[in-house]
């Protein structure tokens, strides 16, 4: 609906850029009419006066060229400082007007640089309230929402309007539509306490990321957020999702915001609750893992503080409590005794006034190797990247912190000299951090930028100081480095320094410095991205859980996102001459296992009747052991029609990996993983993955025999049971 504008006040404007100049009086008269400053639908900017480039001559009439599609305005026209690009700059003022409204409401969008990409109010030549738009990053949306100052302070003064644009670069133009002054204010200012008496808080969501909202969630009173989150909020949700609150009952929480006015029916369904809405379905919805981890709501993404300590395997990760996409960074957590049972347990790391939580690791740290006075002997004690570029806070950079936990992982305290590791170099992040036993101190593996990474060493956790730097050539994030013994001999081990891609270097450690012999080699393939090893695991294990990245299934239509591997273990072997990282998924799969089929010393041609023709089900497991020599040029198993794990006998090629993958004494062992929207598969060491749609009607797997019969010296296939039944 457009602005109503009182008739009798036309006479007050040369165009339709409008400044009301009215008395006090004629406001009185006509209280309840809204009373428009500016609308930017004319030929040109009339009164308002302009400096620089910017802002052009006249409005913007939507898009400008080069730039992304602009929504959200009113009518025609709009006031846009992308004129001559992002570099550009400039001012647009307004003449005085009085105020004779209770609220002055604006549409705005673009940069959001505080002083830089703004609108401003002036009175007496000060500014006395600011509002900048929602971007910083790359991405980001240029939508315009709508802002409400209240100008109860203001009744009767005189006041002007200007719009800044006093930045180059991205994001350096601000946008502004429909300036009007009114009784009711388009944007509500949101500000509830809550006492926590039952476990979440629920929100209804919807998909839409134009629609996001940032809330800011304060306990007791405090000055200083406990958290802060961008929420898709609406009166008619996608799905529902909730702030875990579970570790803070009996506190009260202050969530303040602002909305839009359309959205004031949307807030009211915002509550405490002792459950939400879905969660009788969770874990049986159509999309989920039923043996793969998957958060409960949301998004996740890189597996971060994996350490083993008192029996549990302790899981954080990369979480968006809020929506089906990346965004508001928490650290997620679950726990379980065997790798497969998850318990999921409210974030241990919030979105705050350091930035978002991004990645790290976790360690397991006793009182004397740790400068942090501690009540017990050891603390559970993570590292992680506090992103300062996406704090509330501007002026913010990446760093590094640490938080300890007395309870084993319940809660976690921020040590209060944070950061142990300022900025040092572009988005540096990804600290992981280990015991070096031989001369008892810690070591901290970070990444910098491109392929290059960096080791710190500390006696306290508190105070690093920088040793090293390598490289993992055509690699880069979430670095990851321990020490395995070659062939299961402990007096020939080498070292491994490992990106988020899966290439790996081998080589020498001294404690101080990595020595590469050899790479990078590459073991690690399809989704799987970011994985980590698990610190402090039994019996010298290096168990290993990555991050499948989203694939064409991506779960559309879940109210969550994405899923981790399953765990697999890690081993150096030497085969054919070469030292190389061999990946097998680890023991605790084979708990999975109801049903077996297994046939030995199978010869199957192309065209003869398959064994597996009759198997059916969503979940399963494959083992198989192929001959090599087979007269077959392409062997293998197909998944659910056109997922194929096949070996390609002229090349070696294997299917979802990079070079050749030779066979290992004349075998293929190949093992695969099914679950409902997914396919993992080992052939000899190497690990590859992808999401799947399980097509109705299409048998679940076959067997490839393409240019000649495939001798199997064994074949089984197992169902799988569900962890959550």
């Amino acid at each position: 609906m457009r602005t109503r504008i009182n008739p009798m006040l036309t006479h007050h404007r040369t165009n339709r850029i409008a400044v009301a100049l009215f008395g006090m009086s004629c406001g009185a008269v006509f209280a309840a009419e809204d009373l428009l400053v500016a609308d930017f639908e004319g030929p040109d900017f009339g009164a308002w006066k302009t400096t620089g480039e910017a802002f052009g001559k006249a409005p913007a009439h939507g898009t400008l060229q080069g730039q992304m599609a602009v929504d959200g305005f009113v009518g025609a026209g709009l006031a846009s400082s992308f004129h001559n690009g992002d570099d550009a700059t400039g001012t647009l003022v307004s003449p005085p007007f009085k105020v004779a409204r209770k609220y002055l409401n604006f549409l705005l969008g673009g940069g959001g640089f505080a002083g830089e990409t703004c609108i401003n109010l002036r009175f007496l030549g000060k500014i006395v309230r600011t509002a900048t738009g929602p971007n910083q990053k790359p991405g980001g949306s240029e939508h315009l929402d709508w802002q409400s100052w209240d100008m109860a302070d203001l009744m009767g003064k005189s006041v002007s309007v200007e719009i800044i644009d006093s930045r180059k670069g991205g994001w350096g133009h601000v946008s502004v539509d429909n300036i009007v002054q009114s009784d009711t204010p388009q944007a509500l200012e949101i500000r509830q306490e809550f006492v926590i008496n039952q476990r979440y808080l629920i929100w209804p969501v919807c998909l839409d990321t134009k629609q996001k909202r940032r809330f800011f969630l304060t306990l007791d009173g405090e000055k200083t957020p406990l958290a802060f989150s961008d929420i898709c909020l609406s009166e008619h949700p996608d799905f529902w999702v909730f702030t875990d609150l579970g570790n803070y009952m009996g506190r009260k929480l202050t969530v303040t915001g602002k909305l839009p006015g359309a959205l004031a029916e949307a807030w009211k369904m915002v509550a405490i609750s002792a459950t939400y809405p879905g969660e009788q379905q969770i874990y049986h919805e159509a999309l989920r893992p039923q043996y793969h981890f998957t958060s409960r709501r949301g998004w996740l993404n890189d597996p971060n503080g994996l350490v083993w300590k008192d029996g549990v395997w302790q899981l954080f990760y990369q979480h968006n409590p809020y929506n089906h996409g990346w965004d508001n960074m928490h650290w997620g957590h679950a726990t379980s005794s065997d790798l497969l049972h998850w318990q999921e347990l409210p974030p241990a790391l919030f979105p705050d006034a350091e930035g978002a939580m991004f990645s790290g690791s976790g360690t397991v740290a006793a009182k004397k190797q740790i400068g942090i006075p501690l009540k017990g002997d050891s603390a559970l004690v993570v590292f992680y990247t506090a992103e300062g570029s996406l704090s509330f806070i501007p002026g913010h950079q990446a760093e590094q912190g640490l938080a300890y936990s007395e309870d084993q992982g319940k809660t976690f305290r921020k040590y209060p000299g944070n950061p142990v590791i300022p900025h040092f170099r572009a988005g540096n992040r990804d600290p992981n951090v280990f015991w070096y036993a031989p001369t008892q101190h810690w070591v901290l593996n970070l990444y910098y930028d491109g392929n290059d990474y960096g080791i710190y060493t500390s006696t306290d956790m508190v105070k690093w100081e920088k040793t090293c730097d390598y490289r993992i050539p055509g690699d880069g994030e979430c670095p990851d480095m321990f020490e395995l013994p070659v062939d299961g001999n402990a007096k020939d081990t080498r070292w491994i320094v490992w990106g988020a891609n899966g290439k790996y270097m081998l080589g020498s450690f001294d404690g101080r410095k990595f020595t590469a012999e050899s790479g990078p080699h590459r073991h690690y393939f399809g989704s799987a991205y970011a994985g980590q090893t698990y610190d402090n695991a039994p019996a010298g294990r290096r168990v290993h859980i990555g991050w499948m990245r989203a694939g064409d299934a991506e779960m559309q239509g879940a109210p969550f996102n994405c899923q981790m591997t399953v765990p697999m273990d890690f081993t150096l072997r030497n085969s054919g001459g070469a030292i190389r990282l061999w990946a097998e998924p680890s023991e605790e799969t084979a708990k999975l296992r109801e049903t077996t089929q297994e046939w030995k010393n199978l010869d199957i041609a192309p065209g003869a009747a398959d064994p597996l023709a009759g198997f059916s089900g969503g979940q399963f497991e494959i083992e198989a052991v192929i001959d090599a020599a087979s007269p077959a040029a392409e062997m293998g198993l197909d998944i659910f029609g056109g997922h194929p794990a096949v070996w390609k006998k002229q090349n070696q090629a294997f299917s979802g990996t990079d070079g050749p993958q030779a066979a290992v004494d004349g075998k293929l062992r190949i093992h695969i993983f099914v679950d409902t929207v997914s396919m993992e598969v080992f052939v000899n060491g190497t690990y590859t993955g992808c999401y799947l749609r399980q097509t109705p009607g299409t048998k679940p797997v076959r067997v490839i025999a393409n240019g000649g019969a495939v001798h199997f010296d064994s074949l089984k296939i197992h169902s799988l049971r569900s962890v959550w039944k």
